[in-house]
């Protein structure tokens, strides 16, 4: 099974929506080098960060102002080195830029807090699974679950980390749970979906990737699956 599909711009966005609700985004530009309100401080640079677009890239196309608010991001990680959601912004621009061990770094101090962070364990768990560490990623996830039962992507990572073990039958009942808990529908028929390719049902995992799709049009991964299982070249999960 993949990862779970854009859950880092998934957490960078609602980052944004939750600050913007705790913490006023109008403050005047950033002219303090101190940590005198983190959630509006971080809320003032992430929202015109995502607004513009950043986070899929523009600033790796030249977008100075791209670049200007990325910087500033990471100023604040310094200045407010204990604010877990400047740490989880951090991580997650530094995931989608293809740095996952900086990434890991930031995922690491959040994780080391006293209370739970969940969005910062599927990111880590992530990760881990990209690196061939299922021991861990499973550990990370299960010890969240225990904090944070409720949170949908947990059990998603959790049914990848069964996936790649090929004990398909408790995949599927994680991904039954993350579904009861709100995960998106066309991310669960996917997976489902790849569970039905590795278990010789063809028909079914192309029916599960037409699902996927149709719930969003641009999720590339369920279209390249469903073209190579038409074509008869399936890639390996």
């Amino acid at each position: 099974m993949s990862r779970v599909p854009n859950v880092s711009r998934q957490l960078s966005t609602g980052l944004v929506v939750w600050l913007a609700v705790t913490g006023c985004a109008t403050h005047s530009p950033l002219l303090h080098q101190q940590c005198y309100n983190a959630d509006a401080q971080l809320a003032h640079v992430l929202q015109p960060f995502e607004a513009k677009g950043c986070s899929v890239g523009t600033s790796r196309g030249g977008a100075d102002e791209c670049d200007r608010l990325e910087a500033e991001i990471a100023r604040l990680a310094v200045v407010c080195p204990g604010h877990a959601p400047t740490l989880m912004a951090n991580a997650v621009i530094a995931y989608d830029e293809h740095r996952p061990n900086e990434s890991q770094q930031f995922l690491d101090l959040i994780l080391s807090q006293p209370r739970p962070f969940p969005d910062a364990a599927v990111l880590r768990a992530q990760i881990a699974l990209e690196e061939g560490n299922v021991p861990f990623a499973r550990r990370l996830v299960e010890q969240q679950i225990m904090l944070v039962p409720d949170h949908a992507g947990l059990h998603e990572v959790r049914a990848a980390t069964f996936f790649v073990e090929r004990r398909l039958d408790e995949a599927r009942a994680e991904l039954a749970r993350a579904g009861a808990l709100g995960a998106p529908r066309w991310r669960i028929a996917y997976h489902l979906g790849m569970i039905e390719e590795l278990s010789g049902h063809p028909d079914d995992a192309a029916r599960l990737y037409m699902e996927a799709l149709q719930g969003n049009p641009a999720f590339s991964a369920a279209d390249s699956r469903l073209r190579a299982l038409r074509a008869g070249v399936a890639p390996a999960p």
